[in-house]
């Protein structure tokens, strides 16, 4: 399984490429996993998610929300979920920050890593260690900063795309390189 390391000032992730989800039970212990992710991923891919312990969230920037927070939290009390458990945030940007600030605040901070399913996850929001929630009207206003232990690239999940997730990816990457 091709792996790179990153090494950062405090932590570093490890990239995984090109890899096939089924193949994320080789670097997780599935029982101490808990996926996050939204209706829209969850229902194009359930099969994916199959034995995994999985929590589903309303899908955009709306549920980007304290609210969220505290439902996600309750679930995982409620799942038991300890110091061991280990967070994977299996979507884009909403799933992300949201999977990001849970992990950093919980039982004040577990592990977490990233499977991001857009282009604009993967060249943005999964990397960087910034992860936040909105606050009424003020984007990103609640957060923190801090790598996820590891991103999993499945190019798969872009098959389910449509067409504007595409061009937001590429915007983002144009932007990048100016």
């Amino acid at each position: 399984m091709p792996k790179r390391i990153f090494k950062f000032t405090n932590a570093q992730t490890a990239f995984y490429t090109g890899e096939h989800f089924s193949r994320l039970k080789k670097i997780v212990d599935i029982q101490s996993a808990v996926i996050i992710t939204d209706e829209h991923i969850f229902l194009a891919h359930q099969k994916k998610f199959e034995n995994w312990n999985t929590i589903v969230l309303k899908p955009g920037e709306n549920f980007k929300i304290q609210a969220t927070v505290d439902s996600v939290i309750e679930q995982l009390i409620d799942m038991q979920a300890d110091r061991k458990t280990i967070l994977i945030g299996v979507g884009g940007g909403v799933v992300t920050d949201i999977t990001g600030y849970v992990a950093s605040i919980y039982l004040r901070g577990i592990s977490f890593g990233f499977v991001p399913t857009s282009v604009l996850a993967m060249v943005d929001a999964a990397i960087g260690g910034k992860n936040g929630i909105d606050v009424g009207v003020y984007k990103n206003m609640v957060g923190s900063i801090r790598q996820p232990s590891f991103i999993f690239y499945d190019l798969a999940f872009l098959n389910t795309l449509p067409q504007l997730e595409w061009e937001n990816g590429f915007a983002e990457i144009i932007k990048h390189g100016c």
